[in-house]
């Protein structure tokens, strides 16, 4: 009879084989997309994937030593109080992927619909292309903000290290679906996140923005009125008039911006306003968030 410990071994050994493999799969994956779009001489701006690239060394590496250390000592600290103890079978790894999901979709939404948290995750939607590169392109304040939404759930009595095999497996996935190479997959893309929903999700034309935030399921996105089915091409890339090529402004570009319509803030409340709305929130009335756009496109209902 395999021992409680054995298990928790047996867990151990396949995080060590996992994390690995994960960053290992990303370069190979990205190495082979490179060599394809070579060979079919797909045109590709290398600077900018290069960009991506680095931006991925960065936010997964800190993320790494960020997961494996202080967000794995507060989830087992978590996991010392649980209020369950769903055991480590099968139903751990399926409430810990389901939990994840949702938590991906609200850390997700709040990204895109908070500016503060906005300022970093623009970093992932920076680029102009899309493809693996656009995939790993991250913050290097990711794993702060990841943090929040992962540390409590071994409260539910799931044991921090399926939370870590759930979740690599689930960022591995989230890589595979910044392609092109695959077109809308039937009835698939009605139940997952697949190529065709998330190249929508990261589409700057209007009829796009703000929607798709699921990570494996869209249940969640049409549960919230966020989903929107893939319909042409999206034009990729960010609306303000961005496309830089270095490291440190890719990732703080939208930081200083942020800091500088602070300071121009005229109250106190203007200035809490401005970090807590979504991006185009203006306190002078000339707002242009994502739905203010939808309503003058008529995709929303006018308030008035």
């Amino acid at each position: 009879m395999v021992t409680l410990m054995e298990k928790v071994a047996a867990l151990e050994e396949l995080r060590s084989i996992l994390s690995p493999s994960l960053y290992v799969g990303a370069v190979l994956l990205i190495a082979l997309e490179a060599a394809v779009f070579s060979f079919l001489r797909v045109p590709r701006d290398k600077r900018s994937r290069w960009l991506g690239i680095k931006s991925g060394a960065l936010s997964f590496g800190l993320g790494g030593l960020v997961s494996g250390t202080v967000t794995l000592a507060a989830q087992a600290w978590f996991f010392e109080h649980r209020v369950f103890d769903l055991g480590l079978g099968p139903l751990a790894f399926v409430v810990a992927l389901l939990v994840l999901d949702l938590m991906f979709y609200v850390q997700h939404r709040a990204s895109h619909e908070v500016r503060l948290l906005w300022a970093l995750h623009v970093v992932h939607h920076s680029s102009r292309h899309y493809d693996l590169t656009a995939g790993v392109r991250g913050s290097a304040f990711d794993p702060l903000l990841t943090f929040w939404f992962h540390a409590w759930i071994p409260l539910l009595g799931i044991h921090p290290l399926i939370v870590v095999i759930v979740d690599t497996a689930f960022k591995f996935y989230g890589l595979a679906y910044h392609t092109e190479a695959v077109g809308r997959l039937g009835v698939l893309d009605d139940v997952l996140v697949t190529p065709s929903n998330h190249r929508a999700h990261h589409g700057k034309d209007v009829a796009y923005l703000d929607c798709n935030y699921g990570g494996l399921f869209v249940w969640w996105d049409k549960l919230c009125g966020t989903y929107r089915r893939e319909e042409q091409t999206p034009s990729y890339g960010i609306a303000k008039p961005w496309h830089g090529h270095g490291l440190v402004d890719c990732q703080l570009h939208e930081v200083v911006d942020l800091w500088r319509d602070v300071k121009a803030a005229p109250t106190w409340r203007d200035k809490v306003l401005t970090l807590t709305m979504p991006p185009g929130w203006r306190w002078d009335g000339t707002s242009q968030t994502a739905r203010d756009l939808k309503r003058a496109a008529g995709l929303l209902p006018d308030r008035r």
